[in-house]
């Protein structure tokens, strides 16, 4: 008998495309309360930035009998193989945080509206400046982060005094972060804005501009709402973070799962609304945990 099927209780899977950043934490612990909150059990895999060892993973946890799976796919194209060893098997993938390039193979996506996070970082900057000459801190496989940045660059399109200078691949890891903003200070020292990915990469981004002495030039705008990006917001470090809601994420990704093994999703796309945070509203929101 399978481990799904061991008395009344269901086992869950879940596999990020890494546990390297704190928003997959709290996603994690919010999908085991909403779970363990049903007398069910949630097993977690770390892929660790290796779409091969996440396809594994996903093998590994159909092997243990789980009932459904949440994924977080580290890379947008070729994270289709897990999927399909998943649907083969019959076992229903929760997409979470970030697409896969074949959404009709996964259950149901709930992601949080990551091309509108990138707009209103855009939209705010332009409220804010005249010009611009920005930097990029991107990571280009995954499409959540393709995504906020797609939308910070369609928002500022066509606006005379805004460019953007160049771009750098951060993998979305604070410590990839600064070298590659290091080194595009050095290529483009005019510049005098950051669109970061996520919080980390800004973290990353922010250490590089502090270490050449640009904080006084610099606006700096994240995407996460961590607790500590809005800390840095509200100390006025970071000029934004757009605020994505993992207890929100979570609440129905866990809906979804159940659906799906109780007769088939209702949706096949849930999108969570995001909120930019600025020194004007952050503290509504509180710098001691995520909303």
């Amino acid at each position: 008998m399978s481990a799904s099927q061991t008395g009344n209780q269901r086992v869950f899977g879940a596999t990020y495309m890494t546990m390297n950043n704190p928003y997959y934490h709290v996603l994690d612990a919010q999908l085991r309360a909403g779970i363990e909150a049903r007398g069910d059990v949630l097993l977690t895999r770390d892929a660790a930035m290796d779409q091969q060892r996440q396809n594994q993973e996903i093998q590994e946890l159909i092997d243990a009998g789980v009932s459904a799976i949440f994924m977080t796919p580290v890379e947008w194209d070729t994270s289709k193989e897990g999927v399909q060893i998943a649907a083969s098997a019959g076992v229903p993938v929760i997409v979470v945080d970030a697409l896969v390039q074949d959404g009709s193979l996964a259950a149901c996506s709930v992601v949080s509206d990551n091309y509108q996070a990138g707009v209103l970082c855009a939209q705010h900057l332009l409220s804010v400046r005249d010009s611009a000459k920005i930097l990029l801190l991107e990571h280009i496989s995954a499409q959540s982060a393709a995504e906020r940045i797609q939308g910070f660059k369609d928002t500022i399109m066509g606006h005379e005094g805004f460019e953007i200078l160049g771009s750098g691949e951060s993998d979305g890891q604070i410590e990839n972060a600064m070298p590659v903003m290091e080194e595009l200070l050095r290529q483009y020292p005019e510049a005098d804005t950051l669109m970061a990915l996520n919080d980390p990469s800004a973290f990353g981004g922010l250490a590089a501009i502090q270490g050449a002495g640009l904080s006084d030039r610099f606006l700096v705008y994240g995407v996460d709402g961590s607790p500590e990006g809005k800390a840095l917001v509200s100390d006025r470090f970071m000029t934004a973070t757009c605020a994505q809601f993992p207890y929100k994420v979570a609440e129905e990704a866990v809906a979804q799962a159940y659906q799906a093994i109780e007769g088939g999703c209702e949706r096949r796309e849930v999108i969570v609304p995001v909120e930019l945070l600025t020194a004007d509203n952050v503290d509504q929101y509180g710098t001691d945990g995520w909303q």
